[in-house]
């Protein structure tokens, strides 16, 4: 039964199926879908603006939402959530790795593919899941500036329960972007999106030396995925209420930034 898993799971992420994938549901036929898709993952119906203006299926999946539906944690030194979805996985690193995914461990380094970065060593970290279901925009989740960027090519495996239980060093092997910020505090953070089946883009929307704000919109999935969140060492509090198995909307507080 495992090897069968794993085969399907090749074949289903191979290139050529998620190129005719995302051209089908790019095609205006796919609109058709809608409706179907919405009662199938009981989707909000409040949450939905315009339904009828969405040309295609993912047009519908990378919708926009009323800001008033979504408002942003305020606090100076607290953290928002950038996405709405579930926590997976969170803790602190240790030796240089995180945790993620059925007691996977992956090397920080690695799962971000920059060096020199000691002081995420010990660090904090979230990964939270975007179910098909949810809003899949990404939002400045403390305002900092951007003092790096990446995109990182790779495979399109599912990160859902049936590829993280399946595919070894899954978030590794999966295209991802990887962003570096600085706050004012002086303290670092990193953003990794990370692609999964069906993603035909993973948009970022800003350039390194922005400064942004907190809440702003800086990109989106277009089908996918998950979100990973790590702080630099000793510069994250937790809130109390963060549990595994969690579900999180965009712009909760998640925990605060630590003044050095």
């Amino acid at each position: 039964m495992k090897l069968l898993k794993k085969v399907a799971v090749h074949s289903i992420s191979r290139q050529s199926f998620g190129k005719a994938f995302n051209i089908a549901l790019r095609s205006r036929f796919s609109k058709f879908l809608i409706k179907p898709y919405i009662r199938f993952y009981k989707i909000n119906r409040s949450e939905i603006q315009h339904p009828r203006e969405y040309k295609s299926l993912t047009d519908f999946f990378v919708r926009d939402i009323c800001p008033t539906l979504r408002p942003i944690a305020s606090g100076q030194d607290v953290v928002a959530s950038p996405v709405d979805g579930k926590i997976v996985d969170l803790g602190v690193a240790k030796e240089n790795k995180i945790v993620l995914a059925k007691n996977n461990s992956y090397s920080i380094p690695e799962l971000l593919s920059y060096q020199g970065l000691e002081d995420f060593e010990d660090g904090y970290y979230l990964n939270i899941y975007l179910s098909p279901k949810n809003y899949h925009r990404i939002h400045m989740p403390f305002a900092a500036k951007v003092i790096k960027h990446k995109y990182i090519p790779g495979r399109v495996f599912p990160v859902n329960n049936l590829g993280i239980t399946t595919i070894k060093d899954l978030f590794v092997k999966n295209r991802r972007t990887c962003t570096l910020f600085q706050t004012s505090q002086g303290s670092k953070f990193a953003l990794i999106k990370v692609g999964a089946l069906g993603v035909g883009k993973i948009v970022s929307n800003f350039s390194i030396g922005q400064e942004i704000q907190k809440g702003m919109e800086i990109g989106r999935f277009e089908f996918g995925s998950t979100i990973i969140l790590i702080f630099q060492r000793d510069s994250f509090l937790p809130s109390k209420h963060l549990a595994a198995d969690m579900e999180i909307k965009m712009g909760q507080p998640i925990g605060s930034i630590l003044q050095k």
